[in-house]
């Protein structure tokens, strides 16, 4: 035979192989395909039993978590005047003048009085931590951890903090300059019954505001700021929230540190268990 026709047959030979090669690569890709589609399948089976026991666990301790209230129900205006022989309580007169540099070191508290009320028939744990205080013999002492009673309302706790005049005016200018205040009386309080398998509860606390302003036409003149609200309330010029928001966190172990995570799933690679992320 001649070389054309051994050529010819090897090139058809080359193409069959070719083909071959081609089309179970095709086959081995849907399979690869179907493969990874059952284990997606099967994954978010899995996320859905996940999410269904962590709902199912959390709404358990939410029905047994004591039922707590937190509130800001009384911020003095005008602001009061800082001493340092006991809680203050002398306010400054709207319109007092400190001219800077001689007077601004003096001193402005700002301080809101917190209420904590314990709705249920068991007693809970009540943690203080920053700036509150209670008043003992009319001094002001650091809160720290305390038992609330079955119904016991607690109102003399006082978030409260101490600021220069000069701190107060850069609240001012930051105000004016739309920044966030940079001088800020903070607190929170967590409460807990104490179960190893139970919640706790957080309320963060913050209070803030301009109560000082500049007199434009003099300058380093610096007054407490007049209210512009009826029965001169200082609400328009002090930043907080009345009933702050409450975090829970839920435990699977309080002793042992390991909180139920408020689940968000994620699939990696097929095949893969899902990820749990808190």
């Amino acid at each position: 035979m001649s070389d054309t026709f051994w050529t010819a047959l090897s090139a058809t030979a080359t193409a069959a192989a070719f083909f071959a090669v081609t089309w179970q690569s095709i086959l081995t890709r849907r399979a690869l395909g179907t493969a990874q589609q059952a284990l997606a399948t099967a994954d978010q089976a899995l996320i859905a039993s996940q999410a269904v026991a962590l709902d199912a666990a959390r709404t358990r301790l939410d029905g047994q978590a004591p039922t707590v209230s937190v509130r800001i129900h009384e911020v003095p205006w005008p602001p009061l005047a800082w001493t340092p022989h006991g809680m203050p309580v002398n306010p400054w007169p709207n319109g007092y003048e400190w001219h800077f540099p001689a007077m601004q070191e003096e001193r402005i508290v700002l301080q809101a009085c917190i209420e904590v009320w314990n709705h249920t028939q068991s007693h809970v744990t009540l943690d203080c931590q920053g700036d509150l205080y209670v008043a003992a013999e009319q001094r002001p002492r650091a809160a720290a951890s305390s038992l609330l009673f079955p119904g016991q309302r607690v109102h003399r706790l006082f978030l409260q903090k101490d600021f220069t005049i000069k701190e107060l005016s850069e609240n001012y200018e930051a105000r004016q300059a739309g920044r966030p205040l940079p001088h800020r009386v903070e607190g929170s309080i967590a409460v807990h019954d104490g179960r190893d398998n139970g919640v706790t509860d957080v309320w963060d606390l913050e209070l803030t505001g301009c109560p000082v302003l500049p007199v434009e036409e003099r300058q380093g003149l610096w007054v407490v700021a007049a209210s512009s609200l009826p029965g001169d309330s200082g609400a328009d010029l002090l930043e907080y929230e009345v009933q702050p928001p409450r975090r829970r966190t839920y435990w699977i172990s309080r002793q042992r540190g390991e909180q139920l995570p408020e689940p968000r799933f994620t699939i990696g690679v097929p095949g893969e268990l899902p990820a749990i992320q808190s």
